[in-house]
């Protein structure tokens, strides 16, 4: 590296964080019970309709959130970012039912089902700000008519921001439409919410807190300038704290990830006839991941466990859904296989599709690595299945107060083999477990429980309403020696 060059600050192992003690952790749940309470009063003197922009929908959640806000009396409405050129971005992949193999070409997705309408309003704002641009530049050259009558338009947006930064200026008509709102709650990209004027609270999605936010150029500090000036930072898991503290998000609170648990529900699943007539009757454990190596642990040794599992319950099947960077390798290490009859490799689907495969097996396996869930374990925990994953059950128990998830915790491959050994042979298990995994998803994630705590905090949000002075974050503690050391090794040389 060469003298003077800008460091990068990425961790790519966030549970090692020196902050995440169980003894920060509870103090964390605590602060976070506070506000809710705080929230719940507030919101309880305030009928009126909120109204809520839901904004990124980076893997279907803020569709979900917000046709669940809608369903508890938001006024909502949802911004994709236009950006976002995936299938699994748009809204219609939730309520679509069939096969779609080529999932990155989200334009042909909607060519193909321009049949499918979401259930919340659905705007896609292109990436234009022309107008605003040339009308600045008249302005310096001297003319300030145009310029003043976009401002007049709307006059809460920060345009001074928009203009500050190149190439943001494009964010000008989707800030615009935002700034028409109460409230806006954005993921991943929260620069739109930022420049609306609109107050805003964000949901971080993980590559952007992990990665872009500690890069030391504009698409960085455009990120933790966003992220730090909204009001909340909804955490839904212990490595966002990490993430946090090492990039100075005092704003941070805990919030457990809705779950629409009458959508994700039990039931008969219809795709099993066919995997029963196609490879025979058996045991199917359901893959949904991704196939990727290094985050998901879907590698060479985690296949040659599953033949393992298999020499020893020849019942096995196991279903995968052929997506991720090594989803090819693992097609390769299946038909070069003996054992390659046990191997149901599907083309990716929709959520609307998704859920039967979820109803049609008998158990998920989900990551492997990173000992964190998403809304792959949320969802199967949802439609009652017994699970096998990694889980850091020493971080979570703080944040839920001892009632973590009852999945099979896999700390290793031998793990995996024994826990899908056990539960492939023993049908009552199988349904026990499920049943307590769905108890605890309502229990803990459930719509009931979660939406008004959402909501409740979008209302303070829209507010400003301030919170007691004696609520102390823990998130705004001081960075420790231990902290500075772990942070200093986070730095990387930026390219």
């Amino acid at each position: 590296m060469q003298t003077g060059a800008m460091r990068a600050s990425v961790d790519e192992s966030p549970w090692e964080h020196p902050f995440l003690t169980q003894e920060n952790l509870a103090r964390f749940r605590r602060y976070s019970e506070g506000v809710w309470q705080i929230a719940s009063r507030y919101a309880s003197g305030r009928p009126e309709r909120l109204r809520c922009a839901f904004a990124v929908n980076l893997a279907q959640n803020m569709y979900n959130w917000a046709r669940l806000a809608q369903k508890y009396g938001a006024q909502v409405a949802l911004f994709p970012d236009v950006e976002h050129k995936t299938a699994l971005s748009c809204p219609e992949w939730e309520d679509y039912q069939g096969e779609f193999e080529n999932i990155q070409d989200g334009a042909a997705f909607l060519r193909e089902n321009h049949g499918l309408t979401p259930e919340v309003p659905c705007y896609r704002i292109p990436r234009d700000g022309e107008d605003l641009l040339t009308a600045f530049q008249k302005q310096s050259g001297g003319s300030s008519s145009e310029f003043s009558r976009l401002r007049e338009q709307a006059p809460g947006l920060r345009y001074d921001q928009l203009l500050a930064y190149p190439g943001f200026y494009p964010y000008y008509r989707w800030a615009k439409a935002l700034s028409e709102f109460d409230v806006v709650y954005a993921a991943n990209m929260p620069f739109a919410a930022y420049a609306s004027g609109a107050p805003y609270s964000v949901c971080p999605t993980g590559g952007e807190v992990r990665v872009a936010c500690g890069k030391p150029d504009v698409l960085g500090h455009v990120l933790r300038l966003s992220f730090s000036s909204a009001r909340f930072v909804t955490i839904s898991n212990p490595h966002l704290l990490s993430h946090c503290r090492r990039l100075g998000f005092g704003n941070g609170v805990y919030l457990p990830f809705p779950v629409d648990d009458q959508r994700y529900c039990p039931g008969e699943g219809q795709a099993r006839i066919q995997w029963e007539q196609a490879y025979g009757k058996g045991v199917f454990v359901f893959t949904p991941v991704r196939l990727d190596e290094g985050v998901k642990g879907f590698g060479g040794s985690l296949f040659e466990a599953l033949l393992q599992v298999i020499r020893v319950r020849p019942e096995a099947r196991f279903v995968l859904i052929a997506w991720g960077d090594h989803a090819s390798r693992m097609k390769d290490r299946i038909n070069n296989s003996q054992f390659r009859r046990h191997f149901i490799l599907l083309h990716p689907v929709g959520k609307k599709r998704l859920i039967d495969y979820y109803r049609s097996c008998d158990v998920v396996l989900d990551q492997l690595v990173w000992g964190y869930y998403g809304a792959t374990a949320l969802e199967a925990a949802a439609i009652g299945k017994p699970i096998v994953m990694k889980l850091r059950n020493d971080q979570y128990a703080p944040l839920y107060q001892g009632d973590v998830a009852p999945v099979a915790h896999a700390t290793d491959l031998s793990d995996v083999i024994n826990h899908l050994t056990h539960l492939i042979g023993r049908a009552d298990e199988r349904v026990h477990v499920g049943t307590d995994l769905r108890q605890w998803l309502v229990r803990t994630h459930g719509a009931e429980r979660t939406v008004p705590l959402l909501l409740g905090l979008l209302r303070l949000t829209a507010d400003g309403v301030p919170l007691p002075q004696d609520l102390v974050n823990p998130l705004q503690d001081s960075e420790s020696e231990e902290e500075k050391a772990y942070h200093a090794g986070c730095l990387r040389d930026a390219s």
